[in-house]
């Protein structure tokens, strides 16, 4: 990189830019000062300079006449001009200059007499020692006709006075003034480079951090976050920068969450498949060999139905929860009966209860329970669970739905007197593939899918849905539906739909008693 590349490199860092800021704010006020101060003190001091020569003048005048009445009392009246001269001019003159003012003093009378007496300082030498020098700046001053009592009977004569070439110290006063404007400028200058860095550091040291966080967490480490640094505007990008990086963290747990979840949905369904697929091959293979009677052929031909039709409720619950985690399970939310789906599940699972032996038994008020819900779902809900309580529960029990009628909602119970569920397993039976630890027939014929799809519809109605099971009494399932659902709520087939994929568990209160 050139020398170029690396000043605008320089120049593009921030705690350089702010020393530069400050340190050009100094020098502009130094520079504003200085030539303020070069404007106004000249003036001032030239100013100054022809007051005290004005000052002066009249002290010559003064003196000029004390001397004229000195003389006068000794009987010496200055009539002729030449004694005038003699007498009181030539005194007052080499009095004044030097002494009184160090410039030089004329004394002039009208025309025709014109200059009667003139004086300069003899010591320039010790006028320089003591710092004056010769200012040709200020020009002579004229002090005018001034009235000179020369008798007792109060005759006057008149005269004037001119100061020229005054000896002041104007121009050494003003350069030792810029000198030390010069030294505290520069001095100043250094202050305010020092002071520029020190405050850049401060200001630019929790950003650095704050960089140094975020470099962090980009590669990888999003635990950690920003601290307070006691900036406010720093602080406040720190607190949003931790909410990013909270969200951040969340959504990157959730990714993870979601990819484990996919594995073990991939290894779950390639599980599920393999058993009906190697069971149909197994049947199409023996029937290939040709060494099977018509009574087995028909045996293999019924089990090949019945894995077809486990493929393909597995294929249904699967698109089902696809569909739901897609945010594209639609809804038909309408205001109907909810004694109708009840009624209709219990009818169409009632030839299969009596197959069973199992009591189905359905209890509904006798005033309709004026709901919005899908009826198409509710009543796939409704088969899973008393499918599932035909399923489980022994020859000589009963399946029971019920549904009471309440101001805020409706609550449907379906309650079995099967072997009941394990406290343990609980907060799993929602999940998916989730089959428990029970072995049996019934258990291991299950996709574990039933489950959370009831989960799913529930909440996709804004209801919820409680499991209570106690072993040797049974199992029962509860599920609440609100009365109305919230606009939020009862949108929800417009927005994905994750709760099949929450491990939220269930509560067990103990006894469905």
């Amino acid at each position: 990189m050139d020398l170029r590349g690396r000043i605008q490199r320089l120049m593009q860092q921030l705690n350089v830019r702010l020393v530069f800021a400050l340190w050009s704010v100094a020098l502009v006020g130094l520079i504003v000062s200085a030539l303020a101060i070069n404007q106004i003190l000249p003036d001032y001091f030239r100013q100054q300079a022809r007051e005290r020569i004005e000052s002066a003048a009249l002290s010559v005048a003064l003196v000029t006449q004390e001397i004229a009445d000195a003389q006068r009392e000794l009987n010496r009246n200055a009539l002729v001009p030449e004694l005038r001269r003699i007498w009181i001019f030539d005194q007052v003159v080499e009095l004044a200059a030097g002494p009184l003012i160090p410039a030089t003093v004329a004394i002039y009378e009208p025309a025709p007499i014109g200059l009667q007496s003139e004086a300069t300082p003899d010591d320039t030498a010790s006028l320089q020692a003591e710092g004056l020098n010769l200012d040709s700046e200020i020009g002579p001053f004229d002090s005018g006709l001034i009235p000179l009592r020369i008798t007792a009977e109060g005759e006057t004569v008149p005269y004037r006075i001119v100061i020229s070439d005054p000896w002041t110290s104007r121009e050494a006063t003003l350069d030792q003034i810029r000198s030390v404007i010069v030294g505290a400028g520069i001095v100043a200058l250094v202050v305010s480079l020092l002071l520029g860095v020190l405050v850049a550091r401060r200001i630019t040291a929790p950003i650095y951090r704050l960089r140094r966080v975020a470099g962090h967490v980009a590669l990888g480490n999003i635990d950690e976050r920003a601290t307070a640094s006691g900036v406010l505007e720093v602080d406040e990008l720190a607190a949003q920068f931790n909410v990013m990086a909270d969200r951040l963290a969340g959504t990157l747990r959730m990714l993870e969450a979601d990819r484990d979840r996919l594995r073990e949905f991939v290894a779950d369904v390639s599980h599920e498949l393999r058993t009906p697929i190697a069971a149909l091959r197994m049947y199409t293979e023996l029937q290939l060999d040709g060494g099977t009677d018509e009574p087995t052929r028909h045996e293999f031909l019924e089990r090949s139905t019945e894995q077809i039709r486990r493929l393909e409720w597995l294929s249904t619950n699967l698109l089902d929860l696809s569909r739901i985690d897609a945010g594209i399970f639609p809804l038909d939310m309408r205001t109907g009966d909810l004694r109708d789906p009840i009624q209709a599940v219990v009818q169409a699972l009632s030839e299969v209860a009596d197959e069973r032996g199992v009591a189905l038994e359905s209890v509904v008020p006798g005033q309709a329970v004026e709901l919005r819900f899908d009826r198409e779902r509710i009543v796939q809900l409704l088969t899973n669970l008393v499918g599932n309580g035909l399923k489980f529960t022994p020859r000589g029990g009963t399946v029971k739905v019920e549904l009471t009628d309440a101001p805020e909602g409706a609550t449907i119970e379906v309650r079995d007197t099967g072997p009941g569920i394990p406290e343990e397993e609980l907060p799993h039976i929602f999940e998916r593939f989730y089959r428990g630890t029970n072995t049996g027939d019934a258990r291991a014929s299950g996709s574990g899918l039933g489950l959370a799809i009831v989960r799913s519809i529930v909440e996709m109605h804004a209801g919820e849905v409680d499991v209570a099971s106690v072993i040797g009494q049974g199992t029962a399932f509860r599920i609440t539906l609100p009365r109305t659902p919230e606009p939020a709520e009862a949108e929800a087939e417009e927005k994905v739909n994750e709760t099949s994929r929450d491990h939220r568990p269930a509560r067990n209160p103990g006894s469905i008693a």
